[in-house]
């Protein structure tokens, strides 16, 4: 009997499948020249994510596909280091990068010459050797995560007491080449440190300007300082820089979906003006760290298909400024902003209508949750950040008239389920987070055994790393149960856990 054969394509869509299990894509490479040469582009697509213990690999393949100057300047770093210029590898593998992640790829060199003993001081010197090259070859990258400090090697020298950082820039690399290339982007990412010897800068976002994509997502991060450094840069911030070809680029995206904007202080209306020409497209925004002071608002009732908007880590919007909003959204989230409660309630006022799904991690206020229970009917997941020291918990009872899945994190005792016991929602979600350190010993809840709320019951117990629950109790134990149920229940007796009745506990 003849044993069936697979196809190429067979083959194809097996390795497919395992993209991102990049263990069993290393030994795909040895099991022939077929296997191999329909393994590389799928190793290579992303080869930086999770392959700490395959680094000497990428890194040692990366230095055969430097070109003569590049390893010209890896041997003026390392004068005993021996490489074989006549070498030439078996593919072009970087033409195979997709995703481009500079914090992944620095992650990847410094793990690799770190297990060599090599200084920081080095090791951060060649960084930019390797995204040169890299960049260089690339030309199917689809997601572009980058930071504009790449091109630059820092030099230490000391001046005084101080250690001041002098940057020298890469000659002779081409940015509208580089720019070029990317013609299969559909997501980037860029850091911008706006200093005064912003040459590259300009010249990244003249490119990008001029250059017609097609992204779907935009993130920009604005004054980023580059993580490499050891000692603070002495270059100032330059007020002078133009922004014009920042806007360009927001504008001049053909169908625009995602976009979130970072760090920024003084440029938030030009950029909200800039986003009206994605109105048609746009759909998800997000602010991190961004002052919203003299921004106006009304802005926002422009983007007619916004569905997700975010606010993280915020500050300057005032009350006055929220009665002019009016769109629809899916989705609104709150993460430690800096502005008055008020605030945060009067957005959900007016925009709270159409909401499904809303999230708030910063302070709560009786008037914050009662305008959730009124002007938010169409809610199917609300997640709340509770402090049992900051907050009354009577005024959950605003809640009552909610159904739906509620998740409530941060510092909740058994005092918050007796409370919790007198409020009519349909389902209740516990989520504890790993910055929680005490665990219950009683949980106390007028529920009746149901199939759904026994799993998340018995889904907190295997969850919880050393179980400190003793005594789980419930309405009508007396309650037939079906096979199901039964079994969970059994399963939760078996933690070591006691189940009593709910009106019990309180006598205890």
């Amino acid at each position: 009997m003849t044993l069936p054969y697979l196809t190429d394509d067979c083959f194809y869509y097996i390795l497919q499948y395992l993209k991102n299990d990049y263990s069993t894509l290393f030994n795909c490479l040895l099991v022939n020249r077929f296997w191999c040469k329909t393994t590389i582009p799928f190793l290579y697509a992303n080869p930086f994510t999770n392959i700490s213990k395959k680094s000497h690999l990428i890194i040692s393949t990366i230095i055969f596909c430097f070109n003569k100057e590049e390893i010209l300047q890896l041997k003026k770093q390392f004068n005993n280091i021996n490489i074989d210029e006549e070498h030439k590898p078996l593919f072009e593998y970087l033409k195979y990068l997709e995703d481009y992640n500079h914090f992944e790829i620095d992650s990847t060199i410094i793990s690799y010459y770190s297990g060599l003993s090599i200084s920081r001081n080095k090791i951060y010197n060649i960084i930019p050797i390797f995204h040169k090259s890299i960049l260089r070859q690339s030309k199917n990258i689809k997601q572009l995560d980058i930071s504009l400090d790449l091109f630059y090697m820092y030099k230490l020298c000391e001046n005084g007491k101080e250690n001041v950082v002098y940057k020298e820039s890469f000659k002779n690399f081409n940015i509208q080449n580089f720019i070029s290339n990317l013609t299969k982007l559909n997501s980037l990412s860029f850091y911008l440190n706006g200093a005064i010897d912003n040459e590259i800068e300009q010249e990244f976002l003249r490119c990008i300007a001029n250059f017609s994509l097609n992204l779907r997502q935009l993130i920009i991060n604005l004054n980023q300082t580059s993580g490499r450094l050891l000692v603070k840069p002495t270059y100032k911030y330059n007020t002078t820089i133009n922004w014009e070809n920042l806007y360009k680029i927001i504008q001049g995206q053909n169908k625009l979906k995602i976009f979130k904007i970072w760090n920024c202080y003084s440029l938030l209306n030009n950029i909200l003006s800039s986003l009206e020409f994605q109105k048609h497209s746009l759909v998800h925004i997000e602010f991190k760290n961004t002052k919203f002071i003299n921004v106006n608002l009304k802005s926002f009732n422009n983007l007619y298909n916004l569905e997700y908007l975010k606010f993280n880590h915020c500050e300057g919007i005032f009350l006055n400024q929220c009665e002019f909003l009016s769109f629809k959204l899916k989705e609104l989230s709150f993460r430690s902003n800096k502005w008055n409660v008020s605030v945060t309630s009067s957005m959900i006022k007016y925009l709270g209508a159409s909401l499904q799904r809303l999230i708030i991690i910063e302070n709560l206020s009786n008037h914050l949750i009662e305008n959730i229970s009124m002007y938010c009917p169409n809610l199917i997941f609300l997640e709340l950040r509770i402090c049992l020291y900051t907050i009354n918990l009577s005024m959950l009872a605003f809640l009552k008239n909610l159904r739906l899945n509620i998740t409530i994190s941060y510092n909740i005792d058994t005092t918050f389920f007796i409370n919790l016991a007198n409020i009519n929602v349909s389902k209740i979600s516990i989520y504890i987070g790993p910055y929680v350190s005490n665990s219950f010993e009683m949980i106390n809840s007028n529920h009746t055994i149901e199939l759904e709320f026994l799993k998340i019951v018995l889904n907190y117990i295997e969850r919880s790393n050393n179980n400190s629950l003793k005594i789980f109790g419930m309405m009508d134990l007396n309650k037939e149960l079906n096979d199901e149920e039964l079994k969970l229940l059994n399963q939760i007796k078996a933690k070591g856990v006691r189940i009593m009745e709910f009106n019990s506990i309180h006598c205890l």
